[in-house]
């Protein structure tokens, strides 16, 4: 088990790298465009307490051009956007928007956070079928429609509506029809995600009562019809690492540089006092392929903490970026305490956990880490010090402080947003 340590020394060698560069003879130099020309970041933090859960705490947004300077401080008084009324954490999120279902709760919506206020773009009222709040899967079929998925309201079926995200019309809705399970009720939502290379969302889903979770199930389903073309089972996992928010603050699969899809799962720890003690793990499914790799368990190394998986993101090189509540590592004073989480990168073909060298962070609701370009920024919410993000450069492997939040809010999110799209 390794950590990654902080180096100060980045700067020096990026300023020496520039200079060697510039001696070279190049008479037709290729200028790569920098995404932060049209990009920003919102930043989400709470007062009160987390955010998230629906917690009620007021939430706000304020925005950056970027997130590596360690002399900007962001401070939310006379700044910064007070969302709490309107919107929820959880969010669809694709080029400049937000989408989602508003604080009204009989709609679905499309936002714009400003330097002054929130831009209602379009909303459309419900069709047939219904969604709770903050409560369902969403998968993009390519960039202009978007599909969401959950549980009905008995729990015996999954319904599922399209959308044109550009005048946020419904375009079709429905029900899954053959599910291959043995499932008496659903997990309120799945983890839904779009597989391009052979047009299909991979939807899955668990039991809805946590006592019986005994396996995840994976749909296959045809984006174009919605038809389920496979259902399958693996129990070396009881459920997925999101049952209830699919994947609208919190990172739960990816696909990698391969086109191979992990999802991130937990187990409860035999004997233990909380439904929150689990050991994480990760499932894996081939390129292409309609069935769990059986031959892969990932974060299950013997030297691997046994750790609650709670967000998980693809890095280059065959990497995982993973933040795992851990008391036992973390030293914290239990579960239900602050203070119990860590980052650290997976190599996903040795198994091995390299865990970062900076402050254990709380909040096991939160998304404040982020990938952009060649760069992962990290925030954390540490117990001693102000909110802070760390950027980590996946190619050099170098690690090195970003920004800084005032202290006396929570941190709990970085959106990435292209104001080109």
């Amino acid at each position: 088990m390794k950590k990654i340590n902080l180096y100060f020394y980045a700067p020096l060698i990026l300023a020496m790298s520039l200079f060697l560069c510039s001696c070279e003879d190049n008479d037709s130099p290729i200028v790569e465009p920098n995404p932060l020309e049209t990009a920003h970041f919102d930043i989400w933090v709470s007062i009160g307490g987390n955010g998230g859960m629906g917690s009620g705490n007021t939430q706000l947004v304020n925005n950056t051009k970027t997130l590596d300077d360690s002399n900007i401080v962001i401070d939310y008084k006379g700044s910064g956007v007070d969302v709490t009324a309107k919107l929820f954490q959880e969010s669809i999120i694709k080029g400049q928007y937000y989408y989602q279902i508003p604080q009204e709760k009989d709609r679905f919506g499309k936002y714009r956070i400003g330097e002054t206020g929130i831009e209602t773009v379009q909303e459309v009222a419900f069709g047939k079928n219904t969604y709770k709040d903050r409560r369902y899967a969403h998968a993009w079929i390519g960039d202009n429609t978007f599909v969401v998925l959950a549980a009905n309201g008995d729990k015996d079926s999954v319904i599922w509506t399209k959308f044109n995200a550009n005048n946020m019309t419904i375009i079709a809705e429905g029900s899954l029809k053959g599910l291959k399970d043995t499932l008496t009720a659903y997990s309120t939502s799945g983890i839904a995600s779009f597989r391009a290379s052979d047009n299909m969302i991979l939807y899955s889903y668990c039991h809805s009562k946590s006592k019986l979770r005994k396996g995840v199930y994976m749909a296959f389903i045809n984006a174009n019809d919605m038809s389920v073309v496979n259902t399958v089972e693996d129990n070396r996992a009881a459920f997925m690492a999101g049952t209830a928010y699919g994947q609208l603050l919190q990172n739960k699969s990816f696909f990698d540089t391969n086109g191979d899809y992990y999802l991130a799962c937990n187990t409860r720890i035999e004997g233990a006092a909380s439904r929150t003690e689990q050991f994480g793990s990760l499932l894996r499914i081939k390129s292409g392929e309609t069935n769990f790799d059986k031959s892969y368990l990932g974060f299950r190394n013997a030297s691997n903490s046994q750790g609650k998986l709670v967000t998980v993101q693809s890095l280059a090189s065959r990497k995982a970026l993973v933040y795992v509540q851990d008391p036992i590592y973390t030293q914290a004073a239990g579960w239900r305490n602050n203070y119990n989480c860590y980052y650290a990168t997976l190599n996903l073909e040795t198994d091995e956990l390299t865990k970062f060298d900076i402050p254990h962070s709380e909040g096991t609701f939160s998304q404040r880490s982020v990938m952009f370009g060649d760069k992962a920024y990290i925030g954390i919410n540490p117990e001693s010090s102000a909110p802070c993000v760390y950027v980590y450069d996946v190619d050099s492997e170098y690690l090195t402080k970003g920004l800084t939040i005032a202290e006396g809010y929570s941190f709990d999110r970085i959106v990435a947003l292209d104001d080109a799209e």
